[in-house]
């Protein structure tokens, strides 16, 4: 029998040890090669979502928040601003492309995006079926949504798929379906500008009817922008005024833009100039994950260290299953060598079971980190329109540098004990029988 042959005799003689040593190691890479997985295509959606975005300009808030819920689709904006200041970024001298945006709707958790055809050329979209929006209140569908051309929908304010407030007063239809991109578009519905625009206009108009007819009790409940500060019911007409100029408003307005610059300069001097010279946020997305990313490192280190725990105890079980085993088969060890079996022969036996358990429990969670990932890539909705679950499924380079490791792993842990076999007395141990 050749050493391979003896190490799997040795490994079923004890299936116990044998099996909490191919779990430890299994344990161990899964979790490195879950979070190294993770951590690449995170790092690389995010790249790809914000490709070509240079500055995301909106309402006054975090700035995180900004980039999150106009560029991710991840977060709830904190509100819109005036079609004037749009149009004021599309004549800036260092602006060479202004998207507008304007969010607020969703249509079964899909959310809703009013923009221009430039939004889709943003992320190279290409048509399944159909074309491009062209009329009022024609939509363009993302991959993931599932939806048909031609199909006909009325969308619901904000952004829970099971909100009562829905806009009946128009139907949206499918004008295009898309292709999948791998980003955050192939969850959108995206539409004219002027569509939610005209949709929330008459929204509000048909609130402020109701609101008439009950008497005004909740008077500008759903107006944004409108400040107001009733004394009594003598303000009546005054309320009812100031609605109808706040409804007016609402028309002319997007929730943020899409800036990409001129040059690399212009990208670093104009959010200076946005934040300092308007009532507008201007936020860089690249700087903003970044800092994100840092933010999250101690939770990745952790991870890292209790999957680097988990090696670490993989090698030293297994030593302690070696040489456990070693001192138990002594008398076996010692006939081997009366057969004919050379020391090397002995040695050789030892560190194949010793890479023969390291390395089957390295494949193992090789395989159960990039299963996990991929599991968790299309089940957890923040990932989704990030990374792309197909990837999980892929060799990575990342996948021979683990299981070289645990094949080392095995090496190291079983050297002492299988340089102890080598050195096997014979005349000695045959002696005690």
């Amino acid at each position: 029998m050749n050493a391979v042959s003896l190490a799997v005799a040795a490994i079923r003689a004890r299936p116990l040890q044998s099996a909490l040593c191919v779990l430890s190691a299994t344990l161990g890479s899964a979790l490195l090669v879950l979070i190294f997985l993770l951590s690449q295509t995170i790092a690389s959606g995010f790249l790809r979502n914000a490709e070509g975005i240079d500055i995301v300009a909106g309402a006054k808030s975090s700035p995180l928040q900004l980039v999150l819920s106009s560029v991710y689709h991840a977060d709830v904006p904190a509100g819109n601003i005036e079609m004037s200041d749009y149009l004021a970024l599309q004549k800036n001298r260092h602006v060479r492309q202004a998207i507008p945006l304007a969010l607020g709707d969703n249509y079964q958790g899909w959310r809703m995006v009013g923009s221009t055809p430039d939004y889709l050329q943003l992320y190279q979209a290409e048509f399944a079926q159909g074309r491009v929006f062209e009329h009022p209140f024609e939509a363009v569908v993302g991959a993931a949504t599932g939806m048909k051309m031609g199909e006909s929908f009325a969308a619901r304010h904000g952004f829970a798929a099971d909100s009562d407030d829905i806009h009946d007063a128009y139907l949206y239809t499918v004008s295009g379906v898309l292709k999948p991109t791998g980003t955050v578009l192939d969850r959108l519905i995206v539409t004219s500008v002027e569509s939610v625009q005209t949709l929330h206009s008459g929204h509000h108009h048909g609130d402020h009817d109701a609101h008439e007819e009950d008497d005004h009790d909740h008077e500008a409940h759903d107006h944004d922008d409108h400040d107001h500060d009733t004394k009594g019911h003598d303000a009546h007409d005054h309320d009812a005024h100031d609605d109808d100029a706040a409804e007016e408003a609402l028309g002319h307005q997007v929730t943020a833009v899409l800036i990409k610059t001129r040059s690399p300069i212009d990208r670093m001097n104009l959010p200076r100039e946005i934040n300092q010279s308007s009532n507008l946020l201007a936020a860089v997305p690249s700087l903003e994950m970044a800092r994100l990313t840092k933010s999250l490192g101690i939770g990745k280190t952790l991870i890292l260290a209790l999957g680097a725990g988990f090696i670490a105890l993989s090698a030293l079980i297994l030593l302690a299953s070696l040489a456990s085993s070693l001192a138990a088969r002594r008398y076996d060890l010692a006939v081997l060598r009366v057969l004919g079996a050379s020391p090397g022969k002995l040695l050789l036996t030892v560190l194949a079971e010793g890479v023969l358990l390291s390395g089957v429990g390295t494949v193992i969670g090789l395989g159960i980190g990039h299963g996990v990932g991929y599991i968790a890539a299309l089940n957890i909705d923040t990932l989704q329109g990030i990374v792309l679950p197909s990837t999980f499924l892929q060799v990575h380079v990342l996948d021979g540098v683990f299981l070289i490791l645990g094949l080392m792993i095995g090496v190291i842990a079983s050297l002492i004990p299988a340089i102890s076999a080598a050195r096997t007395d014979i005349a000695a141990l045959l002696a005690k029988g």
